[in-house]
């Protein structure tokens, strides 16, 4: 691959650990010398900063500016010609073991929604987000928890919105309700809680049936007339 950057530098940037959307950000700044927001759009990536996310993971700098393109302001991505050190090892990838220990250990459920899944649906989780702590040098099972799909996208959103983000304080991270669902203080820095319930089963379906037509009959949502109900229930004990 003819490459802008130093041929040394491309070799080790090309021998890095990426994840798939990574390596083709990495591949088109490589050939063209940067990648631009619509670039990585066209590319079927309709979040960009994750996949800058997962370059910067693997140990490789990158430097972001503001061009503007047929009227358009966007971001503009290129990688630092710098060669990393021999601690940046980059994001680890997790034994198949270790992630099915650690799914059977959860009982298949994600630690937020308490969903039931399969090994291939679970993710196996940072507690602690790689941007912020890095990779530790043992593999510790307390250190990662087990993610649906949709909980992992929404820490994912949650994560890269909070402002904690760019401090990078751990202790921050495993306080909230994304590093430790059981017992956390905040959920992104900010004073919340949140409780996931579920009806399973002919009788609960019918309960939430009833719930939902009492909700809609008193212009409420399900989520408002629950909290209203346990509220009432609170005060009048």
């Amino acid at each position: 691959m003819s490459s802008p950057y130093p041929e040394d530098f491309t070799a080790w940037v090309l021998s890095r650990p990426f994840s798939l959307r990574a390596r083709k950000a990495v591949e088109r700044m490589l050939d063209q010398g940067h990648v631009t927001t619509a670039d990585l759009d066209n590319m079927g990536y309709k979040h960009p900063p994750r996949a800058i996310g997962d370059i910067k993971d693997a140990g490789v700098q990158v430097a972001r500016s503001t061009v503007t393109v047929d009227g358009r302001r966007m971001a503009r991505y290129e990688l630092v010609p710098a060669i990393g050190d021999a601690s940046m090892t980059g994001r680890r990838i997790l034994p198949k073991a270790f992630k099915e220990n650690l799914c059977e250990h959860w009982s298949y459920r994600c630690a937020v929604c308490n969903g039931r899944f399969t090994t291939r649906e679970l993710q196996a989780d940072h507690r602690v987000p790689y941007r912020v702590s890095g990779e530790s040098l043992e593999l510790i099972p307390e250190d990662f928890m087990p993610l649906c799909p949709s909980c992992n996208r929404a820490k994912s959103w949650a994560c890269e919105n909070c402002p904690n983000w760019e401090r990078r304080v751990a202790a921050e991270c495993k306080t909230c309700l994304w590093g430790s669902p059981q017992s956390y203080l905040h959920i992104a820095m900010v004073p919340e809680r949140r409780l996931h319930l579920s009806w399973s089963g002919e009788d609960e379906v019918a309960e939430f049936d009833q719930l939902s037509a009492r909700a809609s009959a008193e212009n409420a949502t399900i989520a408002q007339l629950v909290k209203r109900d346990i509220s009432t229930r609170l005060n009048s004990d």
